[in-house]
């Protein structure tokens, strides 16, 4: 009997553990709610599309973000820090992006309605596993490469290679091989 119970005690600590851990270090209500607007976008449709469009409304309303149901994005993206996030239409985001607050993945410009109609790329491509540091800002049609980091503050117009770090106005240097940067695990008990 004590030994069931010890084991009850121990799975109910776990459980309670996990859930703190997830509830206080990564609220993600505002994330989940863009991830859900962008599913419903991109099914297609006149309704589907509406119904994005409103959410989109309601998360810049309630949360501060204003991510355009159609941007693509990849899977694992993590918005650590919902306010003054700005993803345009055609941004493409890879797997495992992590965004701070107030960055701006925008176009240059606003365009001629030529490129607004024939859908042409305005807005960044993002590549696996990079990091969006808090207050940057990547304009126009470029390509982030994969494994690099935005540092918080810098200004990106230039195409970044893979395995960067850019900070300032497109000073863009190679990442140090020992450097890593840890993704949050799936489970907060799994080994690191």
């Amino acid at each position: 009997m004590t030994k069931a119970l010890g084991n009850l005690k121990s799975r109910l600590a776990r459980k309670i553990r996990t859930f703190l851990y997830w509830h206080f270090q990564h609220d993600r209500k505002a994330e989940s709610q863009v991830l859900k607007s962008i599913a419903i976008y991109h099914r297609g449709g006149f309704f589907n599309k509406w119904r994005a469009t409103w959410m989109w409304a309601r998360n810049q309303k309630n949360y501060a973000i204003n991510f355009h149901p159609g941007a693509t994005v990849g899977k694992n993206l993590r918005i650590e820090h919902c306010l003054g996030v700005a993803v345009g239409q055609t941004a493409i985001l890879g797997d495992n992006v992590r965004i701070y607050q107030l960055v701006q993945l925008a176009a240059k410009a606003a365009g001629d309605q030529d490129r607004v109609d024939n859908r042409e790329r305005r807005h960044p491509k993002i590549g696996n596993n990079v990091v969006l540091c808090c207050a940057c800002i990547v304009l126009g049609p470029i390509t982030i490469g994969d494994n690099s980091i935005i540092g918080a503050g810098a200004i990106v117009t230039h195409d970044v290679p893979p395995n960067s770090i850019v900070t300032g106005v497109n000073q863009i240097r190679p990442r140090p091989a020992d450097m890593t940067f840890r993704h949050y695990p799936t489970n907060p008990n799994a080994k690191q």
